[in-house]
């Protein structure tokens, strides 16, 4: 009894120090970045169908096309590595560690997750999107191989490079002064926010009798792994020398209700990607 009330109270004095609003904006922000990737990888496939003379229908779990080969089921992988990278060179642009620059921050990896992890899974999986778009190829024998290297080698630079970027939300520089501490501060930050979204972002993708993308959500706080060992050999960050406060992210709380009623009202029924379509 006595180190169960220790560790709670650990627990709630880490908490305290890294402010609770700081660590519910990287929960929320990490739930915003996997729906959005999701959903981005939804309308890659619709548009190269849609390109490939086909007529394509985007859900909020998957994409369905009629009319276009198996290469348009490429266009998910596509369109989340262009909009990662882009995204990626985007972020440094930004100005301060507020909630906007942490939303951001998410939806850049988990774009790039979204790609890297179906790179990873081409050897493996030829039902899945990617593979079926890379079995229309006339690729040499071993290529999948090397992309799927070419993916994990991609998503562990992307997890250990993560580290520093959350590291920078740091509320003062105490909090990243040592190894245990920056440790402490990327498990509330990264880590234990990544294994909350994967719960909270279940309802966006209700049902999920056909896509199964909900099976696959553990999957998607994996990677943060690589990015808590990375952390206490991260000295590259500092921190303000006067104490940084997060604003409650009420806003971005909203946002995320609004585009639960969009995924489940809207997209559930199916969207034509073709605008001529609708009426």
């Amino acid at each position: 009894m006595t180190s169960e009330v220790s560790a709670s109270e650990t627990a709630n004095r880490s908490v305290g120090r890294i402010g609770l609003a700081l660590v519910l904006a990287s929960a929320l922000g990490s739930t915003f970045g996997i729906v959005a990737a999701q959903l981005v990888d939804n309308v890659g496939v619709g548009l190269l169908a849609e390109i490939l003379g086909g007529d394509g229908t985007i859900f909020n779990n998957r994409a369905e096309f009629t009319g276009a080969g198996d290469l348009a089921w490429g266009g998910g992988f596509a369109l989340c590595m262009i909009l990662g990278f882009l995204a990626l060179f985007a972020y440094p642009t930004q100005k301060g560690q507020g909630v906007s620059r942490l939303l951001l921050l998410w939806t850049v990896v988990h774009l790039l997750r979204q790609a890297m992890t179906q790179a990873i899974m081409l050897p493996f999986d030829s039902g899945g999107n990617l593979g079926l778009a890379y079995a229309t190829l006339d690729a040499p024998p071993g290529l999948d191989v090397v992309i799927a290297a070419g993916g994990a080698v991609g998503l562990l630079l992307v997890a250990l490079s993560a580290a520093s970027a959350f590291l920078a939300y740091t509320p003062h520089r105490r909090l990243v002064s040592n190894g245990r501490r920056r440790l402490s501060l990327a498990l509330w930050v990264a880590l234990i926010p990544a294994v909350a979204s994967v719960f909270l972002s279940i309802p966006f993708f209700l049902p999920d009798s056909e896509s199964l993308v909900i099976p696959g959500l553990p999957l998607t706080a994996v990677m943060f792994l690589a990015t808590l060992a990375a952390a206490p050999g991260t000295t590259t960050v500092h921190g303000p020398e006067d104490e940084r406060v997060t604003q409650w992210p009420f806003g971005l709380a909203a946002f995320l209700v609004a585009l639960l009623v969009f995924n489940l009202a809207v997209l559930q029924g199916g969207v034509a990607v073709d605008p001529r379509q609708w009426g």
